[in-house]
Protein backbone atom coordinates (compact mmCIF):
# COMPACT_ATOMS: atom_id res chain seq x y z
CA UNK A 1 0.00 0.00 0.00
CA UNK A 2 1.23 3.15 -1.06
CA UNK A 3 1.85 5.94 1.69
CA UNK A 4 2.61 9.36 2.30
CA UNK A 5 6.67 8.68 2.90
CA UNK A 6 6.43 6.96 -0.82
CA UNK A 7 4.90 10.26 -2.32
CA UNK A 8 7.23 12.33 -0.10
CA UNK A 9 10.20 10.52 -1.37
CA UNK A 10 8.76 10.57 -4.95
CA UNK A 11 8.03 14.22 -4.89
CA UNK A 12 10.83 15.72 -2.89
CA UNK A 13 8.35 17.21 -0.27
CA UNK A 14 8.29 16.53 3.42
CA UNK A 15 5.63 13.88 4.86
CA UNK A 16 4.18 16.44 7.09
CA UNK A 17 3.79 18.82 3.72
CA UNK A 18 2.44 15.70 2.62
CA UNK A 19 -0.01 14.77 5.32
CA UNK A 20 -1.04 18.72 4.99
CA UNK A 21 -1.84 18.73 1.43
CA UNK A 22 -4.07 15.32 1.44
CA UNK A 23 -5.88 16.72 4.66
CA UNK A 24 -6.12 20.62 2.75
CA UNK A 25 -4.68 22.11 5.53
CA UNK A 26 -5.08 26.11 4.64
CA UNK A 27 -1.14 26.92 5.41
CA UNK A 28 -0.57 24.86 2.06
CA UNK A 29 -0.91 26.70 -0.88
CA UNK A 30 -3.46 25.82 -3.66
CA UNK A 31 -1.28 24.97 -6.29
CA UNK A 32 0.89 22.82 -4.00
CA UNK A 33 -1.83 20.71 -2.91
CA UNK A 34 -3.01 20.11 -6.16
CA UNK A 35 0.50 18.74 -7.14
CA UNK A 36 1.05 16.51 -4.11
CA UNK A 37 -2.96 15.27 -4.64
CA UNK A 38 -2.05 14.32 -8.60
CA UNK A 39 0.97 12.51 -7.71
CA UNK A 40 -1.32 10.68 -4.55
CA UNK A 41 -3.92 9.46 -7.24
CA UNK A 42 -1.08 8.69 -9.88
CA UNK A 43 0.84 6.40 -7.31
CA UNK A 44 -2.43 4.83 -6.51
CA UNK A 45 -2.67 6.28 -2.68
CA UNK A 46 -5.51 5.48 -0.78
CA UNK A 47 -5.91 7.55 2.83
CA UNK A 48 -6.95 5.34 5.90
CA UNK A 49 -10.26 7.39 6.98
CA UNK A 50 -9.86 6.82 10.53
CA UNK A 51 -6.14 7.33 11.12
CA UNK A 52 -6.56 11.06 9.01
CA UNK A 53 -9.82 11.67 11.42
CA UNK A 54 -7.46 11.21 14.30
CA UNK A 55 -4.95 13.52 13.06
CA UNK A 56 -6.92 16.02 12.55
CA UNK A 57 -9.63 15.97 14.49
CA UNK A 58 -12.55 15.75 11.83
CA UNK A 59 -14.39 13.31 10.49
CA UNK A 60 -14.18 14.31 7.14
CA UNK A 61 -17.88 13.92 6.27
CA UNK A 62 -20.45 16.15 4.99
CA UNK A 63 -23.94 15.20 5.61
CA UNK A 64 -26.38 15.74 3.03
CA UNK A 65 -30.08 16.71 4.18
CA UNK A 66 -32.79 15.32 1.89
CA UNK A 67 -36.18 15.24 1.92
CA UNK A 68 -37.88 12.59 -0.32
CA UNK A 69 -41.31 13.39 0.24
CA UNK A 70 -41.22 15.20 -3.11
CA UNK A 71 -42.80 12.74 -5.02
CA UNK A 72 -40.28 11.52 -6.56
CA UNK A 73 -37.55 10.31 -4.02
CA UNK A 74 -33.71 10.73 -4.44
CA UNK A 75 -34.60 10.23 -8.34
CA UNK A 76 -35.56 14.05 -8.01
CA UNK A 77 -33.79 15.39 -11.15
CA UNK A 78 -33.23 18.59 -9.90
CA UNK A 79 -31.64 17.64 -6.74
CA UNK A 80 -29.70 14.84 -7.65
CA UNK A 81 -27.72 16.75 -10.12
CA UNK A 82 -27.31 19.60 -8.04
CA UNK A 83 -26.16 17.22 -4.78
CA UNK A 84 -23.77 15.03 -7.83
CA UNK A 85 -22.41 18.28 -8.29
CA UNK A 86 -21.42 19.59 -4.97
CA UNK A 87 -20.33 15.77 -4.53
CA UNK A 88 -17.44 15.90 -7.20
CA UNK A 89 -16.17 19.21 -5.32
CA UNK A 90 -15.81 18.29 -1.52
CA UNK A 91 -14.42 14.82 -2.85
CA UNK A 92 -11.32 16.58 -4.20
CA UNK A 93 -10.88 18.14 -0.63
CA UNK A 94 -10.79 14.86 0.74
CA UNK A 95 -14.36 15.22 2.07
CA UNK A 96 -16.93 12.07 1.94
CA UNK A 97 -20.60 12.56 2.21
CA UNK A 98 -23.41 11.01 4.44
CA UNK A 99 -27.18 10.96 4.18
CA UNK A 100 -28.87 11.78 7.21
CA UNK A 101 -31.98 10.29 7.89
CA UNK A 102 -34.72 10.23 10.65
CA UNK A 103 -33.56 7.22 12.58
CA UNK A 104 -30.22 5.71 13.98
CA UNK A 105 -30.94 2.37 14.28
CA UNK A 106 -34.13 1.95 15.24
CA UNK A 107 -34.69 4.91 17.42
CA UNK A 108 -36.23 8.10 15.58
CA UNK A 109 -34.15 11.38 16.04
CA UNK A 110 -33.53 15.09 15.04
CA UNK A 111 -31.31 15.80 11.83
CA UNK A 112 -29.04 17.59 14.53
CA UNK A 113 -29.11 14.92 16.53
CA UNK A 114 -27.89 12.79 13.86
CA UNK A 115 -25.16 15.05 12.90
CA UNK A 116 -23.69 14.89 16.17
CA UNK A 117 -23.65 10.95 16.01
CA UNK A 118 -22.31 10.91 12.75
CA UNK A 119 -19.56 13.45 13.75
CA UNK A 120 -20.48 15.57 10.31
CA UNK A 121 -17.84 18.55 9.90
CA UNK A 122 -20.44 20.25 7.86
CA UNK A 123 -24.25 20.07 6.65
CA UNK A 124 -25.22 20.31 3.17
CA UNK A 125 -29.34 21.19 3.25
CA UNK A 126 -30.08 19.76 -0.19
CA UNK A 127 -33.67 20.55 0.21
CA UNK A 128 -35.58 22.83 3.12
CA UNK A 129 -38.90 20.62 3.15
CA UNK A 130 -38.28 20.41 7.06
CA UNK A 131 -40.26 21.01 9.96
CA UNK A 132 -38.65 24.92 10.47
CA UNK A 133 -37.86 23.92 14.39
CA UNK A 134 -35.59 21.09 13.21
CA UNK A 135 -33.87 23.24 11.01
CA UNK A 136 -33.70 26.09 13.17
CA UNK A 137 -32.33 23.28 16.05
CA UNK A 138 -29.55 22.25 13.51
CA UNK A 139 -28.40 25.73 12.53
CA UNK A 140 -28.03 26.73 15.76
CA UNK A 141 -26.05 23.85 17.31
CA UNK A 142 -23.02 25.22 15.64
CA UNK A 143 -22.43 22.90 12.72
CA UNK A 144 -21.61 24.70 9.99
CA UNK A 145 -24.61 24.71 6.66
CA UNK A 146 -25.03 25.31 3.81
CA UNK A 147 -28.35 25.29 1.26
CA UNK A 148 -29.59 24.87 -2.25
CA UNK A 149 -32.72 26.06 -1.06
CA UNK A 150 -33.83 29.58 0.58
CA UNK A 151 -34.62 27.62 4.66
CA UNK A 152 -32.79 30.48 6.83
CA UNK A 153 -31.81 34.23 6.92
CA UNK A 154 -28.83 32.44 9.42
CA UNK A 155 -26.84 30.71 7.02
CA UNK A 156 -25.81 30.73 3.17
CA UNK A 157 -28.19 30.17 0.54
CA UNK A 158 -27.47 29.53 -2.90
CA UNK A 159 -30.63 29.15 -5.17
CA UNK A 160 -32.03 29.88 -8.88
CA UNK A 161 -33.25 33.33 -9.52
CA UNK A 162 -36.88 32.13 -9.68
CA UNK A 163 -38.35 35.14 -9.76
CA UNK A 164 -36.79 36.52 -12.68
CA UNK A 165 -36.92 33.26 -14.41
CA UNK A 166 -40.82 32.75 -13.87
CA UNK A 167 -41.09 36.46 -15.17
CA UNK A 168 -38.84 34.99 -18.56
CA UNK A 169 -41.45 32.36 -19.00
CA UNK A 170 -44.46 34.50 -18.69
CA UNK A 171 -43.10 36.94 -20.69
CA UNK A 172 -42.20 34.87 -23.39
CA UNK A 173 -45.76 33.76 -23.42
CA UNK A 174 -47.17 37.33 -23.41
CA UNK A 175 -44.47 38.25 -26.01
CA UNK A 176 -46.20 35.13 -28.94
CA UNK A 177 -49.59 36.93 -27.71
CA UNK A 178 -50.81 34.98 -25.27
CA UNK A 179 -53.49 36.92 -22.79
CA UNK A 180 -55.24 33.87 -21.15
CA UNK A 181 -52.08 32.42 -19.51
CA UNK A 182 -52.18 29.53 -16.04
CA UNK A 183 -49.67 29.05 -14.47
CA UNK A 184 -49.98 25.46 -12.38
CA UNK A 185 -47.65 26.19 -9.50
CA UNK A 186 -46.09 24.13 -7.00
CA UNK A 187 -47.21 22.47 -3.67
CA UNK A 188 -47.41 25.55 -0.94
CA UNK A 189 -44.41 24.19 1.26
CA UNK A 190 -42.33 25.29 -1.55
CA UNK A 191 -40.15 28.60 -0.93
CA UNK A 192 -38.88 28.11 -4.76
CA UNK A 193 -42.69 27.79 -5.79
CA UNK A 194 -43.93 30.94 -3.87
CA UNK A 195 -41.30 32.76 -5.56
CA UNK A 196 -42.14 31.55 -9.34
CA UNK A 197 -45.66 32.48 -8.51
CA UNK A 198 -44.31 36.15 -7.52
CA UNK A 199 -42.41 36.07 -10.74
CA UNK A 200 -46.16 34.46 -12.80
CA UNK A 201 -48.07 37.63 -11.18
CA UNK A 202 -44.96 40.23 -11.66
CA UNK A 203 -45.40 39.23 -15.62
CA UNK A 204 -48.93 39.79 -15.83
CA UNK A 205 -48.83 42.49 -13.43
CA UNK A 206 -46.36 44.75 -15.98
CA UNK A 207 -48.37 43.79 -19.14
CA UNK A 208 -51.41 44.91 -17.53
CA UNK A 209 -53.34 41.68 -17.06
CA UNK A 210 -55.24 40.46 -14.33
CA UNK A 211 -54.31 37.63 -12.03
CA UNK A 212 -57.14 35.18 -11.36
CA UNK A 213 -57.00 32.84 -8.83
CA UNK A 214 -58.90 29.93 -11.05
CA UNK A 215 -55.83 29.77 -13.62
CA UNK A 216 -53.49 28.87 -10.84
CA UNK A 217 -54.30 25.32 -9.39
CA UNK A 218 -51.56 23.90 -6.92
CA UNK A 219 -50.16 20.66 -7.75
CA UNK A 220 -50.11 18.35 -4.62
CA UNK A 221 -46.75 16.84 -5.57
CA UNK A 222 -43.68 17.59 -7.46
CA UNK A 223 -44.38 14.90 -10.02
CA UNK A 224 -46.38 13.87 -13.07
CA UNK A 225 -49.58 12.96 -11.64
CA UNK A 226 -49.60 16.13 -10.23
CA UNK A 227 -49.47 18.24 -13.14
CA UNK A 228 -51.64 15.85 -14.94
CA UNK A 229 -54.56 16.45 -12.26
CA UNK A 230 -54.12 20.43 -12.27
CA UNK A 231 -53.86 20.49 -15.88
CA UNK A 232 -57.52 18.51 -15.77
CA UNK A 233 -59.21 21.08 -13.45
CA UNK A 234 -58.00 23.98 -15.92
CA UNK A 235 -58.98 22.11 -18.87
CA UNK A 236 -63.15 22.15 -16.82
CA UNK A 237 -62.79 25.88 -16.98
CA UNK A 238 -66.10 27.83 -18.85
CA UNK A 239 -62.66 29.30 -20.74
CA UNK A 240 -59.65 27.43 -20.46
CA UNK A 241 -56.09 29.16 -20.93
CA UNK A 242 -54.32 29.19 -24.27
CA UNK A 243 -50.67 28.41 -22.65
CA UNK A 244 -49.40 26.82 -19.41
CA UNK A 245 -46.67 28.20 -17.33
CA UNK A 246 -45.30 24.79 -15.25
CA UNK A 247 -43.64 25.60 -12.10
CA UNK A 248 -41.38 22.55 -12.84
CA UNK A 249 -40.69 20.00 -16.05
CA UNK A 250 -42.28 17.37 -14.39
CA UNK A 251 -45.24 18.85 -13.75
CA UNK A 252 -45.27 20.99 -17.43
CA UNK A 253 -44.98 17.09 -18.79
CA UNK A 254 -48.20 15.75 -16.44
CA UNK A 255 -49.89 18.59 -18.04
CA UNK A 256 -49.26 17.92 -21.71
CA UNK A 257 -50.70 14.28 -21.07
CA UNK A 258 -53.44 15.58 -19.63
CA UNK A 259 -54.20 17.72 -22.59
CA UNK A 260 -53.77 15.51 -25.55
CA UNK A 261 -56.19 13.15 -23.22
CA UNK A 262 -58.42 15.71 -23.69
CA UNK A 263 -57.98 16.16 -27.86
CA UNK A 264 -55.86 19.12 -27.03
CA UNK A 265 -52.65 19.05 -29.31
CA UNK A 266 -49.04 20.63 -28.42
CA UNK A 267 -48.32 23.41 -29.31
CA UNK A 268 -51.18 24.17 -31.90
CA UNK A 269 -54.17 23.78 -28.99
CA UNK A 270 -52.01 24.77 -26.29
CA UNK A 271 -49.10 26.46 -25.44
CA UNK A 272 -46.69 24.66 -22.40
CA UNK A 273 -43.48 25.96 -20.64
CA UNK A 274 -41.12 24.53 -17.47
CA UNK A 275 -38.82 25.09 -15.43
CA UNK A 276 -35.90 22.93 -14.72
CA UNK A 277 -34.80 22.19 -17.97
CA UNK A 278 -34.28 18.40 -17.07
CA UNK A 279 -32.91 15.82 -19.24
CA UNK A 280 -36.37 14.90 -20.79
CA UNK A 281 -37.67 18.29 -21.25
CA UNK A 282 -35.23 17.91 -25.09
CA UNK A 283 -36.53 14.27 -25.48
CA UNK A 284 -40.12 14.62 -25.00
CA UNK A 285 -41.71 15.38 -27.94
CA UNK A 286 -42.42 18.35 -28.83
CA UNK A 287 -39.79 19.34 -26.97
CA UNK A 288 -40.41 21.13 -24.08
CA UNK A 289 -39.85 25.16 -23.94
CA UNK A 290 -38.34 25.76 -20.28
CA UNK A 291 -36.79 28.07 -17.69
CA UNK A 292 -32.51 26.35 -17.11
CA UNK A 293 -31.64 25.81 -13.75
CA UNK A 294 -27.90 25.74 -13.77
CA UNK A 295 -27.90 22.91 -11.29
CA UNK A 296 -24.15 22.86 -12.00
CA UNK A 297 -23.05 26.01 -10.42
CA UNK A 298 -25.50 25.44 -7.66
CA UNK A 299 -24.11 22.64 -6.24
CA UNK A 300 -20.18 23.80 -6.93
CA UNK A 301 -21.16 27.05 -5.12
CA UNK A 302 -22.26 25.14 -2.54
CA UNK A 303 -19.42 23.43 -2.38
CA UNK A 304 -16.69 26.31 -2.80
CA UNK A 305 -18.86 27.88 0.42
CA UNK A 306 -18.91 24.73 2.64
CA UNK A 307 -14.91 24.62 2.31
CA UNK A 308 -14.26 28.36 2.85
CA UNK A 309 -16.24 27.15 5.97
CA UNK A 310 -14.38 24.71 6.81
CA UNK A 311 -11.58 26.49 6.49
CA UNK A 312 -12.91 28.42 9.63
CA UNK A 313 -13.23 31.79 6.96
CA UNK A 314 -15.77 34.36 8.48
CA UNK A 315 -18.64 34.25 5.74
CA UNK A 316 -21.72 36.20 6.26
CA UNK A 317 -25.49 34.59 5.85
CA UNK A 318 -26.13 35.70 2.34
CA UNK A 319 -28.56 34.50 -0.20
CA UNK A 320 -26.64 33.87 -3.66
CA UNK A 321 -29.00 34.12 -7.25
CA UNK A 322 -27.65 31.78 -9.70
CA UNK A 323 -29.27 33.06 -12.74
CA UNK A 324 -31.64 31.34 -15.34
CA UNK A 325 -32.14 31.02 -18.64
CA UNK A 326 -34.90 30.62 -21.39
CA UNK A 327 -34.57 27.73 -23.47
CA UNK A 328 -36.63 27.37 -26.36
CA UNK A 329 -37.77 24.36 -28.26
CA UNK A 330 -41.57 23.69 -29.87
CA UNK A 331 -44.18 23.66 -27.05
CA UNK A 332 -45.12 26.62 -27.82
CA UNK A 333 -47.08 28.45 -30.64
CA UNK A 334 -47.63 32.30 -31.31
CA UNK A 335 -51.12 33.19 -31.66
CA UNK A 336 -53.42 35.58 -33.39
CA UNK A 337 -55.46 37.88 -31.94
CA UNK A 338 -58.83 36.21 -32.45
CA UNK A 339 -57.54 32.69 -31.24
CA UNK A 340 -56.54 34.72 -27.82
CA UNK A 341 -59.97 35.66 -27.37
Amino acid sequence: MVTIYDIAKKSGYSPTTISKALNDYPDISTATKAKIRAMAREMGYTPNSSARALATSKSWLIGVLYNEDLGLGIRHPHFSEIIESFKKQVEESGYELIFIGSKIGTQHTSCSQHCRYRGVDAVFIANGLYEEAALEELIDSGIPCIASELVSSKIINVLSDNVNGAKKAVDYLISLGHTNIAHIAAPTTSTAGEERVLGYKLSLEAHGMEFRQELMPNADLYNFKSGYEAMKKLLSLKTPPTAVFAAFDTIACGAISAAREAGLSIPQDLSVIGFDDIEIASHIVPGLTTIRQDRSTIGVTCAEMVLRLLNNETMRPTIIRVPTKLVIRNSCKRLSRQSNM
